[in-house]
């Protein structure tokens, strides 16, 4: 037997909301249970990416009160050399808490935070070229 992969299934209060959020900020697209409203499950695919949504009445507080000590609840992995696109993109619609950055392990990051208050980490590598801050915590060290 073979593991294929682990996929995070996120809590949230309203799946229907959460599909939207996911759907118009990351291009996801969604397969809700069942098929009409209202949603107490769904799974989202974007290229080989997969997140599961489950209803909750009440999600597990993930919120902090300061941005930087929040968890990640999704690290979304990139390939290509998009990501700047991607993060302008996603700023249009939604405030980005951290970056674009280049942490010192060498990946581009930014973070998110859904409707829920789920912190989503996207990565990716870029060239040494790509005009992109280096983390505080490189610039400190």
């Amino acid at each position: 037997m073979r593991i294929q992969r682990a996929v995070p299934v996120l809590q949230v209060k309203d799946v229907a909301r959460s599909i939207d959020w996911y759907v118009k900020v990351f291009e996801f697209q969604a397969n809700p249970f069942p098929a009409s409203p209202p949603f107490s499950f769904a799974i989202l695919r974007r290229d080989d990416a997969e997140i599961m949504l489950q209803c909750a009445d009440v999600p597990p507080a993930v919120k902090t009160t300061a941005p930087t000590e929040a968890g990640w609840a999704v690290y979304l992995r990139t390939s290509g050399e998009d990501l700047l696109a991607m993060a302008a993109a996603v700023r249009r619609i939604t405030p980005v808490l951290r970056g674009p950055e280049r942490m010192p392990y060498g990946l581009v990051e930014f973070e998110v935070e859904d409707p829920d208050g789920h912190r989503v980490c996207v990565s990716g590598a870029l060239p040494a070229s790509a005009d992109v801050p280096m983390a505080k915590e490189q610039e400190e060290g």
